[in-house]
């Protein structure tokens, strides 16, 4: 979870900055240049930097170069050792020791803090450094603004400069347990839902907006003193609170705020409770043992529901809810690795493949799990097996959770959205005419067959249009890969990285939350309940397309030369297999939101049943 910190303008800083530089004493820093002509001062950033921190120091750079006269040289940590005698302008954590103690005045200066930023010049080091990456941005823009005029303001430092800048906010005091509620440690449960998850966010942006860095933590990590438990964690402080069904508590035990429900839904609205009481504006303070006990109402107005679910119980799968993926694009065999080819087998386990050594099922319901399996079926052929919502159910808006255990490499797992095909004519007469010019893909997750690592995405395609009012589909589209902001690296990254080192396996190993969380605003994306990637619409063109309904696709295959690690006869096996423990989607009213069920796909009719008739079925682009 990512609490987004807002800009800060620092311009309004420097009439204060110079008031105090006014009572500061000390003789001047270093202003000269060396035997090289360089300034004297190095640029140095921490190896770990941000795209927007790196940027802030060549804009650093370049005043220096033009309002100094002389050049600077910039440079990361690690590249040369500390000794005394080095001038250095240290921005951000940094590895040398000054960083880490200019971070620990500022922490100590006051406990909402995640806004505020220090300049002090410690010995023959410059320090800038703040909580978040976003406001060292602001921290330099104002350092350049204030010291980096001219050497005259840069005479300004001095050998025991300090300044903090504290942001001004609005801060309501909570306490719990006698202690300062925004210093609490967030704790969630390892694996959760993402309502869970986004409920949570909204009680670390209440804190955040006050200026206080809130830790997030899960059940694995160790534990702290004063912590707030949501869920179903692994603390004995949860383990010992007992609540069933649509129940919730929040409770107080010892130094630990309990907030816990019966099911997913249920500790949301515990979670959503205490973010009602916060958002009151009043000072709460709760002692040992407060209690305060509710229950999840899906009758109450604006509240999630569970509106489409599988739990994959019994040894039958359930028809009405699964069926072929009716995109016939998706039914030719493609070309294999090997120089044979790839097929499909869907949920009836029908599949153009008819050799002797087809598998009996690669889709079987048992144990609890759907099981979707992949399969070499000889030297040069590969089947792969998927399920689908395309002839049963597609929907607008909503979170769905799909708890899974993905097949490992070189085996491919994908979990997506698609509206591709939906003007086909088996597909209006169960459904209605949702044709439409253009189509939404959310891609939920794609590993690529690797062990620990899988993408997010989301794809916006168009067709070409006809002066006559005809369309045709052109292969146009945009995507989230074409945006620097969620690339590898990014703090909003579409890609999720497992933690093996922490969690002392590989993601493939167990099962694990898939999540997608869909509105009129947004889309996110959460693993394990967290959320990783925020997708948002009014960043970009053209974003009515997110509005358009989509059914789900799970799939499992293997073999292809192009998507996923090439597969090797002596090193991999001939079978593997993704297993899901049920998939869910809560959906609300207070957002226009839409879900259409229709019959199973061998049944020749039935009746369309329509979620929220109120609102518009949404074919129009």
């Amino acid at each position: 979870m990512k609490a987004k910190i807002k800009s800060i303008i620092c311009l309004a800083l420097i009439v204060i900055t110079v008031a105090s530089l006014a009572a500061c004493a000390g003789r001047a820093v270093p202003s000269g240049i060396n035997d090289d002509g360089d300034f004297v001062y190095t640029i140095v950033r921490s190896s770990s930097a941000t795209k927007n921190e790196e940027d802030a120091f060549k804009n650093l750079r370049t005043a220096m170069k033009k309002n100094f006269g002389f050049s600077i040289n910039i440079t990361k940590d690690a590249v040369v050792e500390d000794f005394d005698g080095n001038f250095e302008i240290l921005i951000g954590n940094t590895n040398r020791e000054e960083s880490a103690k200019a971070r620990e005045v500022l922490l100590n200066n006051r406990v909402n803090n995640s806004f505020d930023f220090i300049v002090k010049v410690i010995d023959d080091k410059i320090c800038i450094n703040a909580v978040s990456d976003e406001v060292i941005v602001t921290a330099v823009d104002w350092f350049i603004h204030t010291y980096c005029q001219n050497l005259e303001s840069w005479s300004l430092l001095k050998s025991n400069y300090e300044f903090i800048y504290e942001h001004s906010v609005t801060a309501v005091s909570h306490s719990v347990a006698g202690r300062d509620l925004g210093t609490f440690t967030v704790v969630l449960p390892q694996k959760t839902s993402i309502m869970v998850g986004i409920a949570t966010d909204e009680y670390v942006d209440y804190f955040t907006k006050m200026g206080y860095v809130i830790k997030e933590h899960d059940d694995v990590d160790k534990e702290e003193e004063y912590e707030i438990l949501i869920g179903d964690t692994t603390r004995k402080e949860s383990v010992n609170t007992k609540v069933e069904g649509d129940n919730y508590v929040i409770k107080v035990v010892g130094k630990k705020l309990v907030v816990k429900g019966g099911t997913h839904l249920a500790t949301w609205r515990g979670v959503k409770a205490l973010n009602e009481q916060l958002g009151k504006g009043e000072t709460i303070n709760f002692s040992d043992g407060y209690t305060l006990n509710g229950k999840y109402d899906a009758n109450e107005k604006g509240t999630y529901t569970l509106n489409w679910y599988d739990e994959f119980e019994g040894s039958t799968i359930d028809f009405n809810k699964w069926s072929d993926y009716g995109n016939q694009a998706e039914k030719k065999p493609t070309d294999s690795a090997l120089g044979g080819k790839i097929y499909n087998t869907n949920v009836y386990n029908d599949c153009m493949y008819k050799g002797s050594d087809m598998p009996a099922k690669l889709i079987y319901q048992s144990d609890g799990y759907i099981h979707l399996g992949t399969k070499r079926v000889n030297d040069v052929d590969f089947i792969g097996s998927a399920i689908s919502t395309w002839w049963t159910m597609i929907y607008r808006y909503g979170a769905i959770d799909i708890f899974i255990d993905m097949a490992e490499n070189p085996a491919t797992a994908s979990l997506w959205l698609n509206g591709a095909n939906v003007g086909t004519k088996s597909f209006i007469e169960r459904f209605g005419n949702l044709e439409r010019p253009c189509m939404l893909e959310v891609d939920i997750l794609e590993n690529f067959g690797n062990d620990n690592m899988f993408a997010s995405n989301i794809h916006r395609w168009w067709s070409d249009y006809y002066p006559d009012g005809t369309y045709k589909a052109s292969g146009h589209s945009s995507t989230m890969t074409t945006d620097p902001q969620y690339q590898p690296g990014a703090s909003n990254s579409k890609r999720l990285e497992y933690n093996t080192e922490k969690y002392g396996d590989n993601m493939t190993d167990g099962f694990h939350m898939i999540s997608c969380y869909w509105d009129d605003k947004c889309m996110k994306f959460a693993f394990d309940g967290k959320v990783f990637c925020t997708y948002d619409y009014t960043d970009h063109v053209g974003t009515n397309v997110c509005a358009l309904m989509d059914y789900f696709i799970a799939s499992t295959n293997m073999g292809s030369p192009t998507y996923g690690p090439t597969y090797q006869k002596d090193e991999h096996k001939d079978f593997y297999e993704t297993q899901i423990d049920y998939i869910r989607i809560y959906q609300t009213d207070a957002v226009n939101s839409q879900m259409l069920t229709a019959w199973p796909q061998k049944q020749s009719s039935g009746e369309l049943k329509i979620k929220y008739p109120e609102n518009p079925l949404g074919g129009s682009y």
